[in-house]
């Protein structure tokens, strides 16, 4: 019997989002179990109900998205995935990590500058650098090289 296709959906904000959902729906997910307000304390138990339900062969059925709109708690709770994944026993599943969609977008992004310029040694401006995409952008531009400078209006977010 072939397996239907779940995923997982970990998101840190109070309603999981609409968007993220409808996204994995059209991708091809047969069912999607979405968590709000995730905690990483939350996560093991979570992963290894996906992982300790399927055998290793059908894993690949089953995959987790991160999502919401706090990056630096949606980064805590996919590093939290992957620590309790059993990779010596073959019990993994797929995960993804994209609060407010930073990683995708941030990536297109940058990739656009990247085509358009050599990045090392250059100076960039980020403008609304404290939003999740800005974020993720400016951290992708510094590891190509860039001298990063953020702009926001607010000081304490920038720092």
């Amino acid at each position: 019997m072939n397996k239907r296709n779940i995923l997982i959906q970990l998101d840190c904000d109070d309603q999981p989002s609409v968007f993220d959902r409808v996204v994995a729906v059209d991708s091809g997910a047969d069912f999607i179990f979405s968590h709000a307000s995730t905690k990483p304390s939350q996560v093991r138990d979570l992963i290894h109900g996906a992982i300790f339900t399927r055998g290793a062969k059908d894993l690949k059925h089953t995959a987790i998205f991160v999502g919401g709109s706090d990056v630096v708690l949606a980064k805590e709770i996919h590093e939290e995935v992957r620590k309790h994944m059993i990779q010596d026993y073959g019990l993994t599943v797929s995960s993804m990590m994209d609060a407010n969609g930073c990683n995708t977008t941030a990536v297109a992004a940058v990739k656009a500058v990247e085509a358009a310029l050599e990045c090392q040694g250059k100076r960039a401006v980020v403008l609304a650098a404290t939003g999740p995409v800005g974020q993720r952008v400016s951290s992708l531009l510094a590891r190509l090289g860039c001298e990063v400078t953020v702009i926001s209006r607010q000081l304490e977010k920038a720092v």
